[in-house]
């Protein structure tokens, strides 16, 4: 059974994309005049890539790993040094 078609992805590649796959990378393509609203084709930016910003989120919202590593608080520990001179 095929999912829902990502309908901007499948323009601009020219072929189907579901979402049963990750959301390909539209960044850095042309959309063409006769798909854009305008009328003009429309150059894809990082910023109009769902990947990209997917992988914004993925990078920026990280859990810390299993081994539970350690926070560091350098300006603490600067301070305390400080104190302690």
């Amino acid at each position: 059974m095929t999912g829902r078609r990502w309908l901007a992805a499948s323009t601009i590649l020219g072929r189907p994309v579901t979402d049963d796959e990750p959301y390909p990378h539209i960044c850095r393509r042309t959309l063409a005049a006769a798909d854009a609203l305008s009328g003009r084709p429309v150059y894809l930016l990082r910023r109009n890539c769902a990947a990209c910003a997917q992988e914004r989120h993925e990078r920026t919202h990280q859990q810390p790993g299993p081994a539970g590593g350690a926070v560091v608080d350098l300006a603490a520990a600067a301070r305390s040094r400080r104190r302690a001179a």
